[in-house]
């Protein structure tokens, strides 16, 4: 047996047999035609072109169950009807006497490797996104065509060293058990379709090609992100029956859709959803939830070659905005790392970039664009359900700052007879020790805050969420922790301010009665986990609970408060 560690797209348990998916090679065969052969090369491409439009066009009708599968087919789609596509190959035909397989073949090889020379990760979805096209074409143009997926039966994992977006809508067909590839991320294209269908699916399994067979017993934990190759008979046992549990869960929790957040003791917790794309927005209608408690902005600048428009970022807001209606909507403004926006903003490089350049400090040094992204969520608000929320907050002089900055967008828009609403809600994150100290000041300026776990776990415990050589020091139940909530809980409610927590421990089943315990006012969870958070909202007693909460803010290990939760 052996685990190997990856990035669960989503949650749940996936058992079956390991199928190997090897991508078909294209031999394209070098050499030129003559003058005469232009016409012909160029029909055959206006005839192929043609050929794979009508076949996404027949993916996305048939096969397509959300928005976003369609926004991605369609993406390929308007790749093959590019003019400047179109006006590059046959060019490359016209002027260098090549066959329209060879023309197709640099075309794309040159976008790609603009796209990976990139200093961005965020980009490899575009490069799957252009090697994705290309094949499909070229297998089409070529003729050699292979169902990979002929052998493929319904107890099968499929293990491949990455997977385009309309792959995965091939395989979500032949109802297989779950899928594992080597590289990719979990806010690519391929995984945001397969988390739309709920189709299990880990990413970044370096080493799983090398140790693995076909036909060997295999085990997807998407709970804690590792994949069993050649589980024992007891490992095996065990994970069928948490499969079989969660399937019956699964069941159980579509019953609570139409059923009010409230605790056995009377109290109505808000429960709402954490989105990071707009497509997002199907799942959170879907299980009804009491709004978006934190809507992540950052896809709309890392995931791109130059900055969003004001009137694009418009634009999504308003959507958001109105499909949430009557519900709020939180939008948190930009929070990365400079590293990750260094190829447009031309940000020198950092050796340690959490602890450097990002979250609020680079829209306070980036004003001009900090201003097109206020301005924008001020221009959505006309029906007053957004709400603006300010990462990586250190203290109230960040505010206000903040504050200056919005008043001097309101007067801009005023003077150019733009329509905006400047009634809107302030809220801070507090997710690093100092904010947690001063919350009193900063919940005196603000409307609310959200506290994110995530960060506030690193910051305080000074440990690299992302690095698994030091996991065993990412303690979310670490006692400065659970005081650092509970003083800034403390703090907001004496200026009658509700706090909410949008972090990964509002998502934990084991920890959302401690966190009510506590007095969070509002949880944020991603909108796959809201039912089963919600399912532990309404079993959950806080008064019983809080009886345990003098003795669980004196403990001096993690251990310890575990035992008592």
């Amino acid at each position: 047996m052996k685990k190997i560690k990856g990035n669960s797209v989503s949650s749940g348990v996936a058992i079956g047999k390991a199928k190997i998916i090897k991508k078909q090679e294209l031999h394209i065969e070098r050499k030129k035609i003559h003058r005469n052969e232009v016409k012909v090369e160029l029909s055959r491409f206006k005839e192929d072109i043609n050929f794979v439009i009508k076949e996404l066009d027949k993916l996305i009708q048939d096969y397509t169950y959300s928005k976003e599968n369609r926004d991605i087919l369609e993406s390929h789609k308007m790749i093959l009807q590019d003019p400047e596509f179109k006006n590059r190959i046959s060019k490359l035909i016209s002027d260098e006497l090549i066959t329209l397989e060879q023309a197709i073949n640099t075309y794309f090889n040159e976008a790609i490797d603009i796209f990976s020379s990139m200093s961005n990760k965020y980009l490899s979805h575009k490069v799957n996104d252009f090697e994705d096209v290309a094949y499909r074409l070229l297998s089409h143009i070529m003729d050699e065509r292979k169902d990979v997926l002929e052998d493929v039966d319904d107890n099968s994992i499929l293990i491949m060293e990455n997977i385009s977006p309309s792959f995965v809508t091939k395989v979500f067909e032949k109802n297989i058990q779950g899928l594992c590839t080597e590289r990719g991320s979990r806010n690519s294209h391929s995984s945001i379709i397969a988390r739309s269908m709920n189709l299990p699916m880990l990413v970044n399994t370096l080493g799983l090609l090398g140790n693995i067979n076909d036909g060997v017993d295999l085990i997807i934990d998407g709970n804690n992100d590792y994949v069993i190759i050649s589980p024992t008979k007891s490992v095996l046992e065990k994970y069928k029956a948490i499969y079989k549990e969660e399937q019956n869960v699964r069941k159980g929790l579509l019953k609570l859709i139409d059923v009010e957040s409230i605790t056995k003791d009377g109290k109505k917790i808000n429960l709402m959803s954490n989105i990071e794309i707009p497509q997002e927005i199907d799942q959170v209608l879907k299980y009804k939830s009491a709004g978006i408690g934190l809507f992540r902005t950052e896809f709309l600048f890392i995931d791109r070659e130059d900055l969003p428009t004001e009137e694009e970022q418009y634009e999504i807001y308003k959507n958001i905005a109105e499909q949430s209606l009557p519900n709020s909507v939180i939008i948190r403004t930009i929070d990365v790392g400079g590293d990750k926006l260094s190829n447009i903003l031309n940000i020198a490089y950092e050796e340690n970039p959490n602890l450097g350049y990002r979250g609020i400090r680079i829209s306070l040094q980036n004003i001009p664009i900090f201003k097109q992204q206020i301005k924008a969520i001020l221009r959505a608000n006309m029906n007053g359900n957004i709400k603006i929320m300010f990462p990586m907050i250190s203290g109230v002089n960040e505010l206000h700052k903040v504050k200056e900055i919005i008043e001097l967008c309101c007067d801009e828009l005023s003077t150019a007879g733009i329509p905006y609403n400047a009634d809107m809600e302030i809220g801070a994150m507090i997710e690093i020790p100092s904010a947690v100290i001063t919350s009193d000041s900063i919940a005196e300026e603000c409307d609310f805050l959200s506290i994110g776990t995530n960060d506030l776990i690193q910051y305080t415990l000074a440990v690299d969420r992302d690095n698994q050589s030091i996991s065993d020091y990412y303690k979310p139940t670490h006692p400065s922790i659970i005081r650092s909530i509970k003083l800034t809980v403390d703090n907001a409610h004496k200026m009658g301010k509700k706090v909410a927590v949008c972090g990964e421990m509002a998502s934990e089943i084991k920890y959302v009665k401690l966190l009510l315990a506590l007095g969070v006012d509002e949880l944020s969870v991603s909108p796959g986990r809201l039912l089963i958070i919600k399912k532990e909202i309404i079993d959950c007693d806080i008064a019983e609970m809080k009886t345990k909460l003098d003795k669980i803010l004196t403990c001096k290990t993690s251990k310890e408060i575990n035992k008592l939760i």
